[in-house]
Protein backbone atom coordinates (compact mmCIF):
# COMPACT_ATOMS: atom_id res chain seq x y z
CA UNK A 1 0.00 0.00 0.00
CA UNK A 2 1.18 3.07 -0.32
CA UNK A 3 1.06 6.02 1.56
CA UNK A 4 0.79 8.63 -1.26
CA UNK A 5 -2.61 7.36 -2.27
CA UNK A 6 -4.61 8.32 0.82
CA UNK A 7 -8.06 11.07 0.68
CA UNK A 8 -9.99 11.66 3.99
CA UNK A 9 -13.73 12.54 4.10
CA UNK A 10 -15.63 14.48 6.54
CA UNK A 11 -19.40 14.83 7.07
CA UNK A 12 -21.10 17.01 9.72
CA UNK A 13 -23.57 14.78 11.89
CA UNK A 14 -27.11 15.04 11.77
CA UNK A 15 -27.41 13.34 15.21
CA UNK A 16 -23.86 13.58 17.17
CA UNK A 17 -21.77 10.39 17.38
CA UNK A 18 -24.20 8.65 14.94
CA UNK A 19 -22.01 8.02 11.56
CA UNK A 20 -22.84 9.58 8.40
CA UNK A 21 -22.38 7.23 5.60
CA UNK A 22 -19.81 9.31 3.69
CA UNK A 23 -19.32 9.76 -0.28
CA UNK A 24 -17.21 11.54 -3.01
CA UNK A 25 -18.74 14.78 -2.48
CA UNK A 26 -17.31 14.65 1.60
CA UNK A 27 -13.56 14.83 -0.02
CA UNK A 28 -13.58 17.79 -0.98
CA UNK A 29 -10.42 18.86 0.38
CA UNK A 30 -6.76 17.57 0.15
CA UNK A 31 -5.00 16.98 2.90
CA UNK A 32 -1.29 16.75 3.43
CA UNK A 33 0.28 13.97 5.92
CA UNK A 34 -2.92 11.96 7.43
CA UNK A 35 -2.51 9.94 10.37
CA UNK A 36 -5.01 7.63 11.74
CA UNK A 37 -4.50 5.68 15.52
CA UNK A 38 -6.55 3.88 17.17
CA UNK A 39 -6.44 4.31 20.57
CA UNK A 40 -7.71 1.13 22.85
CA UNK A 41 -6.35 0.13 26.11
CA UNK A 42 -6.36 -2.91 27.36
CA UNK A 43 -7.28 -4.38 31.02
CA UNK A 44 -4.58 -6.40 32.44
CA UNK A 45 -5.75 -9.27 34.38
CA UNK A 46 -3.98 -9.75 37.94
CA UNK A 47 -5.09 -13.12 38.52
CA UNK A 48 -2.60 -15.70 39.43
CA UNK A 49 -1.45 -19.48 39.85
CA UNK A 50 1.09 -21.47 39.47
CA UNK A 51 2.58 -20.67 36.08
CA UNK A 52 4.35 -17.15 35.78
CA UNK A 53 2.73 -16.88 32.00
CA UNK A 54 -0.06 -14.01 32.11
CA UNK A 55 -3.33 -14.11 30.64
CA UNK A 56 -4.90 -12.19 27.77
CA UNK A 57 -5.83 -8.74 28.18
CA UNK A 58 -9.23 -7.04 27.45
CA UNK A 59 -9.81 -4.71 25.12
CA UNK A 60 -11.62 -1.93 26.54
CA UNK A 61 -13.20 1.54 25.57
CA UNK A 62 -12.62 2.32 21.84
CA UNK A 63 -11.50 5.84 20.37
CA UNK A 64 -9.38 7.18 17.37
CA UNK A 65 -7.48 10.20 16.05
CA UNK A 66 -7.08 11.34 12.97
CA UNK A 67 -4.61 14.55 12.38
CA UNK A 68 -3.64 15.80 8.76
CA UNK A 69 -2.78 19.58 7.34
CA UNK A 70 -4.94 21.46 5.17
CA UNK A 71 -3.74 24.18 1.99
CA UNK A 72 -5.37 27.74 3.54
CA UNK A 73 -7.70 29.17 0.62
CA UNK A 74 -10.83 30.26 -0.66
CA UNK A 75 -14.16 28.89 -2.38
CA UNK A 76 -12.78 31.13 -5.03
CA UNK A 77 -16.35 32.80 -4.84
CA UNK A 78 -17.36 35.47 -2.12
CA UNK A 79 -20.20 34.10 0.20
CA UNK A 80 -19.56 30.49 -0.37
CA UNK A 81 -18.27 28.44 2.20
CA UNK A 82 -14.56 27.19 1.52
CA UNK A 83 -14.21 23.28 1.94
CA UNK A 84 -12.25 23.59 5.55
CA UNK A 85 -15.21 25.61 6.52
CA UNK A 86 -16.91 21.74 8.02
CA UNK A 87 -13.65 21.01 9.58
CA UNK A 88 -13.09 24.64 11.24
CA UNK A 89 -17.02 24.08 13.05
CA UNK A 90 -16.21 20.99 14.18
CA UNK A 91 -13.02 22.90 15.89
CA UNK A 92 -15.56 25.05 17.60
CA UNK A 93 -15.82 27.86 15.44
CA UNK A 94 -19.13 29.19 13.84
CA UNK A 95 -19.82 30.20 10.36
CA UNK A 96 -21.32 33.42 9.48
CA UNK A 97 -21.96 33.89 5.32
CA UNK A 98 -23.00 37.05 3.90
CA UNK A 99 -24.21 35.89 0.16
CA UNK A 100 -22.13 37.32 -2.56
CA UNK A 101 -19.81 38.77 0.38
CA UNK A 102 -18.13 36.98 3.07
CA UNK A 103 -17.70 33.86 5.05
CA UNK A 104 -16.37 34.38 8.50
CA UNK A 105 -15.41 31.93 10.91
CA UNK A 106 -15.39 33.56 14.74
CA UNK A 107 -14.80 30.91 18.15
CA UNK A 108 -18.32 29.61 19.62
CA UNK A 109 -19.04 28.25 23.80
CA UNK A 110 -21.65 26.14 22.54
CA UNK A 111 -23.32 24.13 19.69
CA UNK A 112 -20.38 23.18 18.23
CA UNK A 113 -20.94 20.28 15.55
CA UNK A 114 -19.29 17.27 15.34
CA UNK A 115 -18.17 15.13 12.23
CA UNK A 116 -17.93 11.69 10.70
CA UNK A 117 -14.47 11.32 9.24
CA UNK A 118 -12.53 8.81 7.71
CA UNK A 119 -9.22 8.32 6.46
CA UNK A 120 -9.03 5.99 2.99
CA UNK A 121 -5.93 4.81 2.13
CA UNK A 122 -4.93 2.40 -0.45
CA UNK A 123 -8.14 0.38 -0.04
CA UNK A 124 -8.50 0.45 4.23
CA UNK A 125 -10.93 2.85 5.28
CA UNK A 126 -10.34 4.38 9.11
CA UNK A 127 -13.01 5.78 10.41
CA UNK A 128 -14.02 7.58 14.05
CA UNK A 129 -17.31 9.45 14.20
CA UNK A 130 -18.76 11.71 17.30
CA UNK A 131 -15.44 13.63 16.21
CA UNK A 132 -14.32 17.35 17.56
CA UNK A 133 -11.04 18.55 17.52
CA UNK A 134 -8.27 21.71 17.18
CA UNK A 135 -6.67 23.57 14.69
CA UNK A 136 -2.97 25.22 14.61
CA UNK A 137 -1.90 28.04 11.39
CA UNK A 138 1.48 28.29 10.21
CA UNK A 139 2.45 31.04 8.22
CA UNK A 140 5.80 31.52 6.49
CA UNK A 141 6.36 34.63 4.40
CA UNK A 142 6.49 33.87 0.18
CA UNK A 143 4.70 30.43 1.03
CA UNK A 144 0.96 29.50 1.21
CA UNK A 145 -0.96 29.20 4.53
CA UNK A 146 -1.39 25.64 6.16
CA UNK A 147 -3.72 24.50 8.86
CA UNK A 148 -3.33 21.80 11.38
CA UNK A 149 -5.86 19.59 12.25
CA UNK A 150 -6.05 16.89 14.98
CA UNK A 151 -9.58 15.27 15.73
CA UNK A 152 -10.54 12.89 18.20
CA UNK A 153 -13.36 10.66 17.91
CA UNK A 154 -14.96 7.27 18.54
CA UNK A 155 -13.39 4.39 17.00
CA UNK A 156 -15.88 3.70 14.22
CA UNK A 157 -13.78 0.32 12.34
CA UNK A 158 -11.56 -0.49 10.12
CA UNK A 159 -12.38 -2.19 6.40
CA UNK A 160 -11.14 -2.86 2.90
CA UNK A 161 -12.87 -0.09 1.11
CA UNK A 162 -11.61 1.23 -2.56
CA UNK A 163 -10.15 4.75 -2.23
CA UNK A 164 -12.55 7.18 -2.61
CA UNK A 165 -12.29 9.50 -5.05
CA UNK A 166 -12.88 12.90 -4.00
CA UNK A 167 -15.20 15.25 -6.00
CA UNK A 168 -15.91 19.23 -5.33
CA UNK A 169 -12.27 19.61 -4.79
CA UNK A 170 -11.37 23.37 -4.89
CA UNK A 171 -9.25 24.68 -7.67
CA UNK A 172 -8.85 28.10 -6.51
CA UNK A 173 -4.67 29.30 -6.64
CA UNK A 174 -3.10 29.44 -3.34
CA UNK A 175 -2.02 32.90 -1.64
CA UNK A 176 0.94 33.23 -0.53
CA UNK A 177 1.68 34.97 2.95
CA UNK A 178 2.97 38.49 0.38
CA UNK A 179 1.97 41.55 -0.04
CA UNK A 180 0.27 40.69 4.17
CA UNK A 181 -0.79 44.50 5.10
CA UNK A 182 0.23 42.73 8.84
CA UNK A 183 0.21 45.07 12.05
CA UNK A 184 -0.02 44.06 15.55
CA UNK A 185 -0.93 47.42 17.66
CA UNK A 186 -1.16 49.51 14.22
CA UNK A 187 2.51 48.31 14.02
CA UNK A 188 3.38 47.31 10.67
CA UNK A 189 6.12 45.05 12.23
CA UNK A 190 8.80 43.10 9.63
CA UNK A 191 8.05 39.17 9.88
CA UNK A 192 9.16 35.75 8.42
CA UNK A 193 6.44 33.57 10.24
CA UNK A 194 3.66 33.30 12.55
CA UNK A 195 1.64 30.75 14.25
CA UNK A 196 -1.45 30.35 16.09
CA UNK A 197 -2.91 27.80 17.96
CA UNK A 198 -6.30 27.01 19.10
CA UNK A 199 -5.57 24.66 21.68
CA UNK A 200 -8.99 23.65 22.19
CA UNK A 201 -8.90 21.12 25.29
CA UNK A 202 -10.54 17.47 24.14
CA UNK A 203 -12.79 15.39 26.12
CA UNK A 204 -13.77 11.96 25.01
CA UNK A 205 -17.08 11.31 26.66
CA UNK A 206 -17.76 7.60 28.04
CA UNK A 207 -21.06 5.90 28.26
CA UNK A 208 -21.36 2.35 28.92
CA UNK A 209 -24.09 2.08 26.76
CA UNK A 210 -22.11 2.34 23.92
CA UNK A 211 -20.35 -0.81 22.51
CA UNK A 212 -17.11 1.62 22.28
CA UNK A 213 -17.51 2.80 25.33
CA UNK A 214 -18.03 6.51 24.33
CA UNK A 215 -20.30 8.59 22.61
CA UNK A 216 -18.48 11.46 21.50
CA UNK A 217 -15.48 14.04 21.60
CA UNK A 218 -16.61 17.19 23.62
CA UNK A 219 -14.39 20.41 23.12
CA UNK A 220 -13.70 21.82 27.01
CA UNK A 221 -12.19 24.88 26.90
CA UNK A 222 -9.34 27.01 24.71
CA UNK A 223 -6.73 28.79 25.55
CA UNK A 224 -5.46 30.49 21.84
CA UNK A 225 -1.93 31.39 21.78
CA UNK A 226 0.91 31.60 18.75
CA UNK A 227 3.86 33.43 17.95
CA UNK A 228 5.82 35.42 15.48
CA UNK A 229 9.42 36.52 14.50
CA UNK A 230 9.63 40.33 14.08
CA UNK A 231 12.55 42.49 13.83
CA UNK A 232 13.90 44.44 17.20
CA UNK A 233 13.01 48.13 17.13
CA UNK A 234 13.89 50.59 19.47
CA UNK A 235 11.73 51.42 22.18
CA UNK A 236 10.20 54.73 20.53
CA UNK A 237 9.31 52.68 17.33
CA UNK A 238 7.55 49.74 19.33
CA UNK A 239 8.23 48.99 22.64
CA UNK A 240 8.18 45.08 22.78
CA UNK A 241 9.54 44.78 26.23
CA UNK A 242 7.38 47.52 27.88
CA UNK A 243 4.30 45.98 26.51
CA UNK A 244 5.06 42.87 27.62
CA UNK A 245 5.72 44.17 31.23
CA UNK A 246 2.22 45.88 31.50
CA UNK A 247 0.22 43.33 29.89
CA UNK A 248 -0.91 45.67 26.98
CA UNK A 249 -3.19 44.67 24.45
CA UNK A 250 -3.22 45.24 21.15
CA UNK A 251 -5.46 44.36 18.22
CA UNK A 252 -3.65 41.71 15.10
CA UNK A 253 -4.61 41.65 11.36
CA UNK A 254 -2.81 40.13 8.29
CA UNK A 255 -4.37 38.55 4.85
CA UNK A 256 -3.84 36.38 2.37
CA UNK A 257 -4.72 38.09 -0.56
CA UNK A 258 -5.91 35.33 -3.90
CA UNK A 259 -8.21 37.79 -5.43
CA UNK A 260 -12.36 38.02 -4.96
CA UNK A 261 -13.48 35.21 -3.16
CA UNK A 262 -9.80 33.74 -1.84
CA UNK A 263 -8.97 36.55 0.45
CA UNK A 264 -8.41 35.69 3.74
CA UNK A 265 -8.47 37.73 6.63
CA UNK A 266 -7.05 36.62 9.76
CA UNK A 267 -7.49 38.91 12.54
CA UNK A 268 -7.30 38.90 16.32
CA UNK A 269 -8.55 42.30 18.39
CA UNK A 270 -6.68 41.47 22.08
CA UNK A 271 -3.47 40.10 21.41
CA UNK A 272 -0.52 40.09 24.56
CA UNK A 273 2.37 39.55 24.39
CA UNK A 274 3.25 36.14 26.74
CA UNK A 275 7.24 35.98 26.33
CA UNK A 276 9.69 37.60 24.19
CA UNK A 277 13.17 35.68 23.22
CA UNK A 278 16.04 37.19 20.98
CA UNK A 279 16.56 36.08 17.63
CA UNK A 280 18.96 36.19 14.37
CA UNK A 281 17.81 36.35 10.96
CA UNK A 282 20.82 36.23 9.08
CA UNK A 283 22.56 38.75 10.97
CA UNK A 284 19.55 40.71 11.84
CA UNK A 285 18.42 41.42 15.24
CA UNK A 286 15.23 39.73 16.09
CA UNK A 287 12.84 38.98 18.73
CA UNK A 288 10.54 35.69 19.26
CA UNK A 289 7.71 37.24 20.24
CA UNK A 290 5.35 34.46 21.96
CA UNK A 291 1.57 36.19 22.55
CA UNK A 292 -2.04 35.09 23.97
CA UNK A 293 -4.94 35.87 22.36
CA UNK A 294 -8.06 37.03 24.63
CA UNK A 295 -11.46 38.05 24.61
CA UNK A 296 -12.29 41.78 23.32
CA UNK A 297 -16.16 42.04 24.94
CA UNK A 298 -17.69 40.64 28.03
CA UNK A 299 -19.14 37.92 26.07
CA UNK A 300 -16.20 36.52 24.62
CA UNK A 301 -16.36 33.80 21.50
CA UNK A 302 -14.37 36.78 19.24
CA UNK A 303 -10.68 36.16 20.49
CA UNK A 304 -9.80 35.53 16.61
CA UNK A 305 -11.50 35.94 12.96
CA UNK A 306 -11.08 34.25 9.92
CA UNK A 307 -12.95 35.81 7.21
CA UNK A 308 -12.93 34.98 3.72
CA UNK A 309 -13.95 37.41 1.10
Amino acid sequence: MLTRRAVVAAKIETTEGTAETLAAGDANFLVVDPKFDADIPLFKRGVVNGSLSPYNSIPGSQMARLSFKVELRGSGAAGTAPAIGKLLKACGFGETIVASTSVTYDPISTGVQSLTMALYRDGIKKQLRGARGTVKYDGKGGEPGMLDFSFQGVYDGVSDVALLTGSGIETTNLPALLNAAFSIASFQAKISSISIDIANKLAIRSDINKAEGYSSCLITGREPKGSFDPDEELVATHDWYGRFKAGTLGALTFKYDGGAGNICTITAPKLQYAGISEGNREDIATLGVDFLLTRSVAAGNDEVKFAFT
